[in-house]
């Protein structure tokens, strides 16, 4: 190897060490300059006379140095020897190069500066955040809901790590929280990564969200199974990063198969929620219960009344039937053991023990007092209790197959009665379920064509669910064509002269207010409700085993049943409606009313825990909401 390429490699070495080097060596070259410069000087013998004799080795370089740093300094040398300017001029033109490379230098090193700084690769400092990993649609829903949820809360912070420019994170995220008092942290980096894992804290955070993936790097929507993919390898390097008890761990699956390895990664402590399954379920009950959804959004979000965990040591002794009227601002729903163990609800003659704690819907964790007590009411008021309703044999039309419809179609087969009838039409050709209870029949199409929707013959059919189809589009493109169907089987209706409940997948909650003019009967925002199970979780994680019994296919649930089977038509309090369903073995929490169904600013008429001291009309035509196992 030559010696000018030995140095050259060696060169490139010292260069690509960064910034101080580069300023290092420019350092070096100008002491060698200086020295260089002064040694001449002395050597041709033209060092200047200072009084009788020559200015000193020392004085010379300190005037050398001058030279390089200042041109300007030349003019001082108009009565020296040529020999001695000539000299000068050499350290002054190569003070010129060393000050202009160093110039360069530094503007090459402050603009890394500044685009590291705009990349967010700092270290947080923070305690008792919230982390969340990932950018994905729901991650202003859940923006949003830690605002609300953090209002009250002194320097609450969230940050946010994720594989998109810092810049772009935080304008979208100013944008969503406005004015709130709570800090959203931006950090560009992959969650994936353990070193990137490194930047925001995780060791005192107070919650870790991991958000799934809904499209690839071209912007095309990703498959479920390759979403999980990457929760997996994100809780990998969770586990890696910091052992798993310390964390609260809150992530997204798409695909009820990855639960177990998750599960097994992430540790029993960690809240899995499983979108799928979660929204399928909830589109099956919507579908067979208008006003469901609205439900479901008023205690999810955290504006208005939640669900909240506490203990109450002066119900020890009570029995949980007479402590659902103790509580008078406040529904009681169920009990927390000592044990772990979740009960909603448990058996109404259970008795609270030392440890217990309770699980009720309020409207702030301090507004979940002992403010009641038993109803006074004439038993006229009540109704009695008439004989179950039979479950008959219905049709249900499916339009969409999209990701969630062998889901769905599971789902509504645990609702519906042997020997119904389900027609599935979408664009897609899919292989269906064997079912138990449902025989189903496929049709392929364009939804959004008017033929094929005539030919159904839609007001036949006892349901209809719309679910969006997303395969080869976005989500607003997704959304519109959902729109379009809908607008296309209310002029249906509206020909037949008769209606059908229609219930309708919505993946933006920005279309709703859109969506509503086709005036379906329930919109089921999928992205949104996800997000608010997924901030309340992560608030919350009494909430994981609460949610699991609530969203169950299984056990009790929540039902909207006709105000005739509890109480007479007339006025009452709620305190005698919540009785009435104490007494057919169910937990009432709210109620809807008819006049106000279609009114989106009254919550479309949904009452979710009025006092129990409130006085209110009630109509044949209104639903009483309850928790009961049918």
């Amino acid at each position: 190897m030559s010696v000018r390429r030995h140095l050259r490699y060696r060169f490139d070495n010292l260069m690509s060490r960064g910034v101080l080097a580069q300023i290092l060596l420019l350092a070096i070259v100008t002491a060698l300059l200086v020295v260089i410069t002064a040694v001449a000087v002395f050597a041709f013998g033209e060092a200047p006379i200072s009084g009788d004799e020559p200015e000193s080795f020392g004085v010379m370089v300190w005037k050398s140095l001058m030279h390089a740093m200042d041109a300007g300094t030349l003019g001082n040398d108009s009565t020296s020897s040529w020999t001695f300017v000539t000299i000068m001029l050499f350290v002054t033109l190569g003070g010129i190069f060393v000050l202009s490379a160093l110039i360069g230098v530094l503007n090459n090193g402050v603009g890394q500066l500044l685009d590291s700084l705009r990349r967010g690769r700092s270290v947080v400092i923070e305690k008792n955040h919230t982390v969340i990993l990932g950018w994905t649609p729901k991650i202003h829903t859940l923006l949003s809901e830690l605002v609300e949820a953090n209002k009250n809360v002194r320097n609450a912070c969230v940050v946010v790590l994720a594989t998109r420019d810092k810049v772009a994170m935080d304008s979208d995220a100013d944008e969503t929280t406005g004015k709130a008092r709570l800090r959203v942290v931006t950090r560009t980096g992959n969650p994936m990564s353990v070193d990137d894992l490194e930047l925001v804290s995780l060791a005192t955070s107070r919650a870790v969200i991991v958000l799934a993936p809904e499209v690839n790097v071209d912007g095309s929507p990703m498959a479920a199974h390759e979403s999980d993919t990457v929760v997996l390898k994100t809780l990998l390097a969770l586990a890696k990063i910091s052992p798993k008890h310390k964390l609260h761990v809150v992530a997204e699956i798409f695909d009820p198969r990855s639960e177990r390895v998750a599960r097994m990664v992430a540790g029993e402590h960690a809240a899995l929620i499983l979108a799928t399954p979660l929204i399928s379920r909830l589109l099956v009950q919507t579908g067979r219960q208008s006003g469901l959804s609205s439900v479901y959004t008023e205690l999810l979000d955290f504006a208005g009344n939640e669900i909240y965990v506490r203990s109450e040591p002066k119900l020890a002794g009570s029995t949980f039937r007479d402590a659902v009227h103790r509580y008078g601002s406040s529904s009681l729903i169920g009990v927390l053991t000592l044990e772990g163990v979740t009960l909603v609800p448990p058996p109404f003659n259970r008795i609270f023990e030392p440890g217990d704690r309770v699980i009720a819907i309020s409207e702030d964790d301090d507004t979940l007092v002992l403010d009641g007590s038993p109803p006074n009411f004439d038993e006229t008021e009540l109704v009695a209790r008439r004989p179950t309703h039979v479950p008959q044999p219905d049709r249900t039309l499916v339009l969409g197959t999209g990701p969630r419809l062998g889901n769905v179609l599971r789902e509504l087969d645990t609702y519906c009665a042997p020997g119904s009838e389900a027609v599935v039409v979408g664009e897609i050709e899919v292989v269906l379920p064997v079912l138990a209870n449902i025989k189903l029949r496929l049709q392929t199409g364009d939804l959004t064509d008017r033929t094929l929707l005539d030919s159904l013959d839609v007001t036949s059919f006892d349901h209809v669910l719309a679910l969006s189809e997303t395969v080869g589009r976005t989500q607003e493109m997704a959304d519109a064509r959902t729109m379009v169907t809908l607008l296309h089987l209310r002029d249906l209706e509206r020909i037949a002269d008769k209606r059908v409940p229609i219930t309708s997948e919505i993946l933006d909650i920005g279309n709703r207010d859109l969506a509503s003019i086709s005036e379906a009967d329930d919109f089921i925002v999928s992205n949104t409700l996800v997000s608010l199970m997924v901030s309340q979780v992560a608030e919350n994680p009494n909430l994981v085993s609460v949610f699991e019994e609530l969203f169950s296919s299984e056990g009790y649930e929540i039902y909207l049943k006709p105000v005739g089977d509890y109480v007479r038509e007339g006025r009452h309090t709620f305190g005698v409606v919540t009785e009435a369903a104490l007494r057919r073995g169910e937990i009432a929490i709210g109620y809807r009313l008819a006049a106000l169904s279609s009114d989106q600013k009254a919550a479309f008429g949904v009452v979710i825990n009025p006092s129990k001291r409130a006085s209110i009309a009630l109509t044949t035509t209104d639903k009483i909401i309850v928790l009961a196992e049918s």
